[in-house]
């Protein structure tokens, strides 16, 4: 049976630490979460946050669970011998309490978000541990009926809130008592979990000054520590940017009468999400180009897109446009595009019409204006599309309270004679 040690271990002390500084980052970001989501000038800032507050809360319940399994095999250090059995009580109760919420506030958090539904109106959002993978949802709650998932919504939303006030009320208590123990009870309790304290049985006023000055100078320093990491917290949210292009899977078919020059290529498109603008771009597609300057009506254009290929450079974005909701890749991997007429405007200049199929939903394209000469070819055009046309998330965003409803995509092409 291990014993009590001196003070807590090394391990046991890096995890307290770094639990509080996330468990504090995360109380603050909450509550600032909760009243800009509302607000349209912090709206996109806010999801951003969130995205951070679900990674930092899980963060929290995995490092939470790692020390309860280090607390059961290395007993936390004994209690001074003059503490009062009520205090000691306390002091346990305490202990457990603060274990009981480190898990069950994440853990009410997951089961919230894994409903996927807030207010009256389905959500779509992925939870993203810091960017780097997707977290599934709990239990397939996202997949229940919605009556199901709107019940469950509230009072989870409710418990997460109401656990994570009991926790900042808990942890100003154990910092006050473990500064009474400092100051008020001059005995090794807090120097338990901060090694540099050091116990000292008779004080002199200087020496006692001087001591009180350098464990405020140390309060101050994790304050300030804790006070950078939120601002780096709340400025890791990556900023909406066009798509850096790199030609990659932009190609022409093998049987094209033109070869596009991929460094000059794209298809872009914009809108805006929770009133903060975006861009992304589609990063693979191939266009078979038939196009003879001498009989424009017997010359046709059509391209394949891959819609898995969009790109904003946002990962919630990226996370969410394959799904089902929106380009639905695994049963439509592909948009099309073709011609329906290449009419002549002068010598050298020419107007295309055509049809984009999203979906299995027609886009009509009007007025994409194609420029020639014996060796150069070029095609610049936009359309913009309704999302409500071509059932673009609209399960969870009918209205376009979230992504804007009109999407303007952009065509710029440049080719070569074969």
């Amino acid at each position: 049976m291990p014993v009590n040690q001196g003070r807590y271990t090394a391990v046991a002390i890096i995890l307290h630490w770094a639990i509080a500084a996330a468990i504090i980052a995360n109380l603050i970001l909450g509550w600032w979460m909760e009243d800009a989501i509302a607000a349209p000038d912090s709206r996109a800032r806010a999801i951003d946050v969130f995205q951070i507050h679900k990674s930092l809360g899980l963060t929290i319940l995995a490092l939470s669970l790692l020390r309860l399994l280090w607390r059961w095999s290395h007993p936390a250090p004994a209690m001074p011998a003059d503490m009062p059995q009520w205090e000691r009580r306390i002091a346990l109760t305490t202990h457990w309490a603060f274990y009981a919420l480190m898990i069950g506030i994440p853990l009410a958090g997951w089961l919230y978000v894994s409903v996927q539904w807030r207010g009256g109106t389905p959500l779509n959002v992925p939870t993203l541990w810091f960017g780097l993978f997707e977290v599934p949802h709990l239990f397939s709650l996202h997949e229940a009926a919605p009556a199901t998932r709107e019940t469950l919504a509230g009072p989870l939303a409710g418990a997460h809130g109401i656990l994570a006030q009991a926790m900042a009320v808990l942890l100003g208590l154990h910092v006050a008592a473990a500064l009474k123990h400092q100051f008020v009870n001059r005995d090794e309790v807090l120097a338990h979990m901060i090694p540099a304290l050091e116990k000292t049985e008779v004080v002199k006023p200087a020496g006692f000054l001087a001591r009180r000055i350098t464990l405020q100078t140390g309060f101050t320093l994790i304050i300030v520590a804790m006070i950078a990491l939120l601002v780096a917290l709340l400025q890791t949210g990556k900023s909406s940017s066009n798509a850096e292009q790199d030609g990659t899977g932009i190609s022409s078919s093998p049987q094209s009468h033109w070869v596009i020059n991929p460094q000059k290529s794209r298809i872009l498109f914009t809108g805006e999400n929770a009133g903060a603008p975006f861009a992304g771009e589609f990063k693979r597609w191939r266009a078979d180009i038939r196009f003879n300057p001498d009989n424009p009506e017997k010359s046709f254009i059509t391209a394949t897109i891959e819609t898995g290929s969009a790109a904003t450079g946002i990962d919630l974005h990226e996370e969410t446009l394959p799904q089902s909701e929106w380009f639905d890749v695994a049963n439509h991997p592909l948009a099309k595009v073709r011609s329906t007429s290449i009419r002549r405007v002068d010598s050298n200049t020419y107007l295309v019409d055509g049809i984009l199929d999203i979906k299995g939903n027609d886009v009509v394209l009007s007025g994409f204006k194609l420029q020639t000469n014996d060796e150069k070819l070029s095609i610049i055009g936009q359309v913009t599309i309704d999302r409500r046309h071509v059932n673009l998330g609209l399960e969870s965003d009918p209205d376009g309270e979230w992504v804007s409803l009109q999407i303007p995509v952009r065509l710029e092409l440049e080719a070569f004679r074969k």
